[in-house]
């Protein structure tokens, strides 16, 4: 497994590495580009970080821009925006929605690919498929927090939250804007009542590690990510690619972080997405 792996090296470095034994089970792949062993076990020992996103660009308008770039080259008249598909039929090339059908030669799909198999009523073991659930709170204050950093992680137990970002600090605004995230099994759910005491906890936590301090909460908004990280394993990316290909004859490919079941960056469902609309002449 990826964490064995990791922590045989450790030892071999002389260095010490704390591995949860439920997660030895993962794929030792499962960062593919995004890490390499060697350079886990040189950040042990305080090497600066030089890994993909130690810098990089980002829209100032957000990822948003991305699809708003995408979408000046389309006819908006048909572009169809929350309208669920309920159903897609294979046999007929059809997707259904709550209106009406669609036919399709060719259907690309960035759904979780469990819940694609579902809809085109195709077989497979949901024991294949896991993931987790994040739970973000936004929250923005009435003055300036810390300066410079852009997001920090928490491996302490004792912190409710494992990741911290700074919005503000991003887009260089003068007052603090953070999302706040916490991990969650999957099947969580949340109440108001359970949110309002999340939310309490987490600001609190925030004053523990010193990024509020007597600040006034102006704004907040909660959010569920469900999918949020998929599990990678040697079953699922076995089951996934044999899946992905059996639909793609049948016009339907199934792409992107959830379509693939995978871990992967904005660029490469960039990549990705040109690569197969080169594949299927759709531009």
């Amino acid at each position: 497994s990826v964490f064995g792996n990791i922590r045989r090296r450790a030892v071999q470095a002389g260095v010490c590495a704390v591995v949860d034994e439920e997660m030895t089970d993962l794929e030792i792949d499962l960062a593919g580009r995004f890490a390499d062993v060697d350079d886990v076990i040189r950040s042990f020992r305080g090497r600066k970080d030089g890994s993909y996103n130690a810098s990089f660009t980002y829209p100032e308008g957000g990822a948003i821009q991305y699809v708003e770039a995408l979408a000046k080259g389309v006819d908006h008249a048909k572009i169809a925006l929350e309208e669920l598909v309920e159903g897609i039929d294979l046999e007929r090339r059809v997707a259904v929605t709550q209106s009406r059908e669609i036919g399709f030669e060719s259907l690309v799909s960035s759904m979780p690919l469990p819940q694609l198999l579902a809809m085109c009523g195709v077989p497979y073991d949901p024991e294949v498929y896991s993931w987790n659930v994040v739970e973000v709170f936004n929250l923005g204050f009435d003055r300036k927090g810390p300066v410079g950093p852009h997001w920090v992680y928490f491996p302490q137990r004792e912190i409710s939250f494992y990741r911290v970002g700074f919005y503000d600090n991003i887009f260089g605004t003068d007052r603090m804007s953070i999302y706040v995230e916490l991990g969650r099994e999957a099947g969580f759910a949340s109440t108001e009542a359970k949110t309002a005491a999340t939310r309490e906890r987490v600001l609190s936590d925030l004053a523990k590690v010193g990024f509020v301090d007597g600040h006034e909460l102006v704004s907040s908004h909660h959010v569920l990510l469900d999918p949020a990280y998929v599990h990678i394993t040697r079953d699922s990316v076995a089951d996934a690619a044999q899946q992905q290909a059996a639909l793609a004859t049948r016009g339907v490919h199934s792409v992107g972080r959830y379509g693939s079941w995978t871990y992967c960056s904005i660029e490469d469902n960039i990549v990705e997405a040109r690569a197969l609309a080169d594949a299927c002449n759709l531009v």
